[in-house]
Formats: structure tokens, C-alpha cells, sequence
């Protein structure tokens, strides 16, 4: 039997004898994918009710990023804040407790990013 269905694997399919399969091809809509998650935000959005910013600090410890609330205390020790310029206006993205760590911060995202960080005294 293996001899003869060598011949068969060799020859092939007979033309009048194929399957022609016709192939769909397929659609992919990535919006689509997104219609749930956005309903799903929008509604979040209407039962939570307006924002409010919360004063938060980060805190990187052995490559781990803590993000604590701060408190009253430690917002009347900052001396510095960062701010970037956008289109939309300016942005403060932190604040500092000495000059030292405003310029390292400042830096380290011209360098990084590109982005000029202005540094504003408190």
C-alpha cells in the first residue's frame, strides 16, 4: 500500500477532481474592538461625576514607582514646581524640595524627552 500511495502524493490531484475554495477575506475594524470600551468609559464617566485633582507625590524606590497622597505638611515644604509648555497652555507636572532636584529633574527630561521644563520658585 505505501508504494502506491507515493504515486498519489507524486501525481496529485486530478484537475476535474480539486475543491476550489473560495477564501473571504477577512475584515478586521479596529474601532469596532473599541465601541465597548468606550460605552463603558462614558458611562464611568457620568456616574463618577466631575474630577477633582488630588495632590499625589511619586516616589521611585528600587525601580518602583509609589504613588502616595500628600499631605498639608510636606505641600508647604516644596520650594520649586516644574511646568511644561503645550499647545494647550502650561502644565505643572510636580514640585520639588529644593533647587538641586528641580534642575536634576529638569535635566533628565530635556535629555530624555526634548521638552524644556521651566523651573518656577513657591
Amino acid at each position: 500500500m505505501g508504494i502506491l500511495m507515493g504515486r498519489a502524493f507524486r501525481d496529485g490531484v486530478e484537475k476535474h477532481r480539486k475543491i476550489n475554495m473560495r477564501v473571504k477575506p477577512k475584515q478586521w475594524k479596529p474601532l469596532d474592538d473599541l465601541k465597548g470600551l468606550t460605552s463603558r468609559t462614558q458611562q464611568t464617566k457620568l456616574t463618577m461625576g466631575p474630577l477633582q485633582e488630588v495632590p499625589a507625590m511619586v516616589r521611585i524606590e528600587e525601580e518602583h514607582w509609589i504613588f502616595e497622597r500628600i499631605s498639608q505638611e510636606v505641600l508647604t515644604q516644596l520650594t520649586h514646581r516644574l511646568v511644561i509648555h503645550k499647545p494647550s497652555g502650561t502644565e505643572a507636572i510636580g514640585g520639588t524640595l529644593d533647587l538641586q532636584t528641580a534642575v536634576e529633574v529638569a535635566r533628565r527630561m530635556a535629555q530624555k524627552n526634548g521638552q524644556v521644563v521651566m523651573i518656577e520658585p513657591l
